[in-house]
């Protein structure tokens, strides 16, 4: 994904942009609405925002939206099973609703509070500003991000079966994209053979460099460290903390897998993933949507808003924390119901869940786990 940063960035400052300027809404939080934070959004969003605080709220919205369009899809995708991309579907779209909230209460938690906060892009510079936007206009430039949610919410309520489809196409898009991207910028690292051939190369270098020190191959070392203890994390929680979840589940009508999940989740959604063929319907689309808004919370945001903006640590991990409840809620209200009818349908078709599930594989599954 970061290697087409340049296309999507002239993309996004050519088509979406000028609609979000509009709205009047900044275009950072256009930028920010589809690329993460960690992955070129922090650094984009600063150079075309208008001020410091669109900045920061464009941040906000690239720890959620960003994060969730071209990561936690594509990847999720991969991860689980076909028969679970449905699940996840739904999981996703309502998980989508809570972000305008999520971003809302991590600006509003800046702004109240008058923490200062960095004004360029630097890991050891001084925090010499406040996030000083009025509450009116936070809610004026999350106006296109909520209306976006508005038609992502009427399309699964009256088209459920049309909104999944399209979603889990457009995810597939994003993976294909990103693959092949990855692979030419490969051939043109190793050969430089397009370079060769027309004279230049559009997309940015995924290897480091003296102009840029964290590319993607950096972040992806990265995403391979925090994984080193996500995952032991998972089997530590299923191990030592079984007999409370599941008293905590029975509690709130949620499996102990899915208790798992929600604790994963908001460390890393590969962590999430990995544990989602465990669940029922209903605690898969409820930890996804949790994960979209409540994502990386306790993990990766916590290390890059460390590094770069630590002031903001507490705003980040209760406003997106929030932000995760809200979107359960939504996902009880909207989601699970049509989650229920299709695993009614999957158990009528014979096809059989992790989670309710007497198939050794799936005892071996979770020892694995």
């Amino acid at each position: 994904m970061m290697s087409i940063i340049p296309f999507l960035a002239d993309g996004i400052d050519k088509w979406i942009a000028p609609v979000y300027r509009w709205m009047h809404s900044d275009a950072a939080v256009a930028v920010s609405s589809f690329i993460p934070a960690d992955q070129g959004a922090y650094q984009l969003s600063h150079e075309v925002a208008g001020s410091h605080n669109a900045w920061i709220l464009a941040f906000a919205v690239a720890m959620t939206a960003g994060a969730t369009i071209a990561f936690s899809v594509p990847v999720g995708l991969a991860m689980l099973p076909k028969k679970d991309h449905k699940y996840m579907a739904l999981g996703v779209m309502t998980g989508l609703l809570g972000i305008p909230f999520a971003a809302f209460f991590m600006t509003l938690i800046l702004s109240q509070t008058g923490v200062l906060l960095r004004e360029d892009v630097s890991t050891d510079s001084e925090a010499s500003k406040p996030f000083d936007l009025p509450v009116g206009d936070i809610l004026l430039n999350l106006i296109p991000l909520v209306l976006l949610m508005v038609v992502l919410a009427m399309l699964l309520k009256f088209f459920p079966r049309q909104s999944i489809s399209g979603f889990m196409a457009f995810g597939q898009l994003i993976r294909g994209v990103t693959a092949a991207a990855l692979a030419l910028g490969i051939v043109e690292y190793f050969t430089g053979v397009f370079s060769w051939l027309f004279g230049s190369w559009g997309l940015a270098p995924f290897i480091a460099d003296e102009e840029d020190q964290f590319r993607a191959l950096e972040v992806a070392g990265y995403v391979g460290v925090m994984l080193a203890g996500a995952f032991p994390m998972v089997y530590a929680i299923r191990t030592w903390l079984e007999k409370p979840l599941a008293a905590l589940g029975n509690r709130v009508g949620v499996s102990e897998a899915g208790m798992t999940g929600f604790f994963a989740g908001a460390a890393n959604v590969l962590a999430l993933f990995r544990v989602v063929p465990l669940m029922p319907a209903r605690d898969k689309v409820l930890t996804i949507s949790f994960a979209v808004c409540a994502g990386f919370a306790i993990g990766d945001y916590v290390a890059f808003t460390a590094n770069f903006q630590p002031n903001m640590i507490g705003a980040m991990l209760v406003g997106k924390l929030l932000g995760g409840v809200v979107a359960i809620g939504l996902a009880l209200w909207l989601a699970v119901p049509q989650a229920e009818r299709l695993a009614a349908e999957d158990e009528a078709a014979g096809v059989r869940h992790a989670a309710d599930s007497v198939d050794p594989d799936a005892g071996e599954f979770a020892e694995r786990v």
